[in-house]
């Protein structure tokens, strides 16, 4: 009963630290992959945050017949430039992930690696929460995640950041 005690007292000082246990995600880590998600958003002119001020450093040009082709040099210019500061964590506890079209950048995509392992946090509109889901989860949320991420190792032309890490499972 003491020794029950004293390990939980324990769990509860390291968990309370912002220690993350085995499989499970830290408030601080994802915090910080919810934002490193929306700068790369804001930056790359994604979801709706144009439409709310956002001035991106790429040129998308118009809608249609005058939008413009962004390559993916631009791309990862632009998204380095944003991510230089204010993310410690990045390529420590997560990497991130630009999915790339013919046109551009599609969508950011935020997956831990390391010890927390198996998260993911998806771009979304700017009033809605994107935080990580784990992804076993039976959800639909988690099941979709896995499929992002999937498709976004097995693409070519994904852009990952840091450039020299991704989180792809191993066959």
């Amino acid at each position: 009963m003491i020794t029950t005690a004293v390990f939980a007292a324990g769990l509860l000082a390291a968990v309370g630290a912002g220690t993350p246990t085995p499989g499970k995600l830290s408030p601080a880590v994802a915090k910080e992959m919810t934002e490193a998600i929306v700068a790369a958003n804001k930056a790359l002119g994604l979801e709706s945050w144009p439409m709310r001020g956002a001035q991106p450093c790429i040129d998308r040009g118009g809608q249609g017949i005058t939008a413009k082709e962004v390559t993916v040099e631009d791309t990862r210019k632009c998204t380095v430039s944003v991510l230089e500061k204010g993310f410690p964590e990045l390529g420590k506890s997560y990497v991130l992930a630009v999915p790339m079209a013919s046109i551009g950048p599609v969508t950011v995509i935020a997956l831990s690696v390391g010890e927390s392992v198996g998260w993911a946090a998806y771009s979304c509109d700017p009033e809605r929460k994107c935080l990580p889901v784990k992804l076993s989860a039976p959800s639909k949320w988690g099941k979709r995640m896995a499929e992002r991420q999937a498709k976004a190792c097995a693409e070519t032309t994904t852009l990952w950041f840091p450039a020299d890490k991704r989180a792809c499972p191993t066959p």
